[in-house]
């Protein structure tokens, strides 16, 4: 059985702080080894599941967040920076199923914890062919494409809910709840680790319940930015790419990768 693994870190247990989540800032050595950890409690979990083919990719900022000489020795990792068209390098149809382990909600959301779409500094909201979507949401539709049905999504009160709304079926383990942007009721890591192997097993026994993501072209993305000088250095050609107004930017494309490689 072979599985993908996309891991970020906001939705990492014992992570709701800025100074966590970039290198050079305060408590980011400390935070590299607790989302190092839970990577290896979920490899752990896919292993004692009958799993035998991993895939982890650090999906988080730079791409280099895991602790290389600390990771389970039973997967493959993906790390470094990666585009759009290769954000999951070495996907395909052969996978069994996908995870979106430590993912945070969509940019605007409401007490989540460190909530944005790709980027904190780089726009307020994307709408996907008229509905609001978050990484879970894009992330899900690129598994989508080959196929790769995404079987567990973690995270904090508020990621969870929106991966119910994005996969029918998918399995949520629930790391804390928000109750501001940078504070959280938080469940003890080793706690953490306890349960979400289980949940991790959980979502592999009912694989079959989770189907694909999937959307049909056309596709349209709406982005909102932070302020009117982000699009002014934006090229718009007028027929894929569109100024509406002042804040507000529309591309369009009959290939859902294009689209968001334009835009994003």
């Amino acid at each position: 059985m072979k599985v993908y693994v996309s891991v970020d870190m906001e939705g990492i247990a014992g992570i709701l702080l800025p100074e966590q989540l970039k290198k050079g800032e305060l408590y980011y050595e400390e935070a590299r080894k607790l989302l190092t950890t839970e990577v290896n409690v979920v490899i752990e979990g896919l292993l004692e599941a009958g799993v035998n083919d991993i895939y982890v990719k650090d999906a988080h900022g730079t791409g280099f967040n895991f602790i290389a000489s600390e990771l389970h020795h039973g997967a493959r990792y993906c790390m470094g920076a990666t585009n759009v068209s290769n954000r999951f390098p070495g996907l395909d149809s052969t996978f069994d199923g996908a995870m979106l382990i430590g993912y945070h909600a969509m940019g605007g959301t409401e007490y989540a914890i460190r909530d944005h779409t790709m980027t904190s500094v780089g726009w307020q909201s994307i709408h996907l062919n008229g509905r609001p979507i978050g990484e879970i949401g894009i992330d899900s539709l690129l598994f989508g494409l080959h196929n790769v049905p995404v079987l567990i999504v973690t995270g904090d009160k508020k990621t969870c809910a929106e991966a119910i709304e994005e996969i029918p079926n998918v399995r949520t383990y629930e790391t804390k709840e928000g109750f501001g942007r940078h504070a959280a009721l938080i469940k003890p890591p080793k706690l953490v680790y306890r349960e979400l192997k289980e949940s991790i097993k959980e979502s592999i026994a009912t694989r079959t319940n989770v189907m694909p993501t999937t959307l049909d072209a056309p596709y349209e993305l709406v982005m909102k930015f932070l302020s009117t000088d982000q699009l002014d250095q934006r090229y718009f050609d007028g027929t894929r790419s569109k100024r509406i107004d002042g804040l507000t930017a529309s591309y369009s494309s009959d290939d859902i990768i294009e689209v968001l490689s334009i835009a994003l």
